[in-house]
């Protein structure tokens, strides 16, 4: 099968890439909105703060009447939201005749001629038409631009020069006309104008500093980049190279990053080395082992063969039991090794039934007791109620013939084992209780590995791959239970949970 591995642009590249797109995105944003969009921006802004004097005016026209709009207070009030928000407010009665108005001498020139002008007539009498609509007018450079009221439609249509040439400045002005009645009923004549400060010279202004700007920030981006991509990418360099070495020589974990992501690499790629160096232990065990255990009935079968076949009157039955037992002993062997690779496979398929494992018990202790009490074994079993089940019954038993087997082998001068039932939660414990040596701690974990064996200090069982506890793991496992074991200088308990119900009498 071919590699789908493609050669492409080293990490450094990479990060150099995406920060110099990264800057050049920010700085175009920069310029649309700082530039190209500053304009409008401004003009919405203005027209939104005008929009919110106007309303702060015509609330205070409404809500007073004549007496009081031409107290001394409320000319005040209306003189600080006019200043404040820097536009000319101007209070005129029904006939145009102005009674409040805060622009300077200049200004206060300029809307006398304006409120002469044909085209602010025409908006006076608009408004008059349509008391309580406001009408909007915009000039720039003393050009008339355009004339609508709140709703949006112009009034004047194609009407382009504006006759006063001293207008309030050279930019854009905004001129709000509306007729609102006060507490008396009376109609007051409303007039606010709002310069709009020219952006041409800041827009080109920033247009000069961006310039600066992104030839600054496209250089200070690529050195970050190349700073930035050492830091992360020279480590991961060291541990690709320590990768590719591994299964050649150990892993070394001298590298020290400031980088999480990069140092959980670091240390997963230990813990793999440690594994691929635990691994590799239990593959010169298992060879050593399986070739002992294979060697042995093979000499044994070769041996009395040759004697059967060359010597007269060796050809008996005790000869030839013996080769059946050691090739009973090879079949054995077999068949724990493809049984172990089935179940980790999952290729068994579970045989689920109801069965008493109470009493499944006492069967296999009783056909061990009566094998083995004539070499002195004591088997002791302790059970409170009968425990009912819902298991593959053929696969439970081989797990306690196997714990049986593993307990004969490394109990103690005693000969004694104990068996235990017990009811934990929703689950039944069987604990098998030896009185051997017990297990190094730094051990336990590994008993559980297939084909490993416990050092040669330990006794064995004639017959061992090494492979009987990883058997009883998958079994218990398949059929969602656990497996443990304690152990201390004076013994084992080996024991598996799995549920159990309770059976309706």
């Amino acid at each position: 099968m071919k590699s789908t591995n493609k050669k492409g642009l080293s990490l450094k590249l990479y990060l150099l890439f995406y920060m110099i797109i990264f800057v050049f995105i920010t700085l175009v944003l920069l310029w649309l909105f700082q530039v190209i969009f500053l304009e409008d921006f401004y003009s919405r802004i203005k027209r939104s703060s005008l929009e919110d004097v106007v309303n702060s005016i015509e609330s205070t026209v409404s809500e007073n009447d004549t007496k009081e709009l031409n107290a001394l207070e409320t000319k005040n009030m209306i003189l600080r939201t006019a200043t404040d928000n820097n536009v000319i407010a101007v209070l005129a009665d029904y006939e145009k005749r102005v009674y409040f108005n805060n622009s300077d001498l200049r200004q206060r020139d300029f809307i006398d001629e304006f409120m002469k002008t044909a085209e602010f007539e025409y908006l006076y009498q608009s408004a008059k038409n349509s008391i309580g609509v406001p009408q909007y007018l915009s000039m720039k450079n003393s050009e008339l631009l355009q004339i609508t009221t709140s709703r949006g439609s112009n009034l004047i249509g194609n009407i382009t020069s504006f006759p006063i040439e001293n207008n309030l400045n050279n930019g854009e002005s905004l001129i709000y006309l509306n007729m609102i009645e006060n507490k008396d009923a009376d109609i007051i004549t409303l007039m606010v104008m709002m310069e709009l400060t020219p952006v041409n010279t800041t827009v080109e202004t920033l247009r000069v500093q961006l310039f600066y700007v992104t030839a600054l920030m496209l250089v200070v981006a690529s050195i970050l980049a190349i700073v930035i991509s050492h830091k992360i990418a020279k480590p991961i360099e060291k541990i690709s190279k320590g990768a590719k070495k591994l299964g050649k020589e150990r892993y070394k974990p001298n590298l020290d990053s400031p980088i999480k992501e990069v140092g959980e690499l670091n240390n997963t790629l230990y813990f793999v080395d440690k594994e691929l160096e635990k691994i590799e232990g239990i593959r010169r065990e298992l060879m050593a082992n399986i070739s002992h255990d294979l060697r042995t009935p093979l000499t044994m079968i070769q041996g009395y063969s040759e004697v059967m076949r060359d010597i007269p009157g060796e050809n008996n039955k005790d000869n030839i039991q013996v080769v059946i037992d050691e090739a009973q002993r090879l079949q054995s062997l077999v068949n724990d090794i493809l049984e172990l690779s089935r179940l980790e496979e999952q290729k068994y398929r579970l045989r689920i039934e109801e069965y008493s494992l109470t009493e499944s018990l006492k069967v296999i202790i009783s056909r061990y007791q009566s094998m083995l009490s004539s070499k002195g074994y004591i088997i002791n079993f302790d059970y409170d109620q009968d425990v009912y089940v819902k298991a593959d019954e053929l696969k439970i038993s081989q797990v306690i013939y196997n714990l049986l087997n593993n307990a004969v082998t490394y109990t103690g001068d005693d000969k004694k084992i104990e068996i235990k039932q017990k009811v934990v939660g929703k689950y039944v414990r069987i604990e098998i209780i030896d009185t051997g040596e017990g297990i190094d701690e730094s051990k336990i974990l590994d008993i559980w590995e297939r084909y490993y064996k416990i050092d040669s200090k330990h006794r064995r069982a004639q017959i061992g791959s090494g492979i009987g506890l990883s058997i009883v793991k998958s079994i218990v496992e398949q059929h969602k239970g656990f497996v443990g074991v304690k152990s201390t200088n004076k013994g084992s308990t080996f024991w598996f949970e799995i549920l159990y119900f309770e059976k309706n009498s």
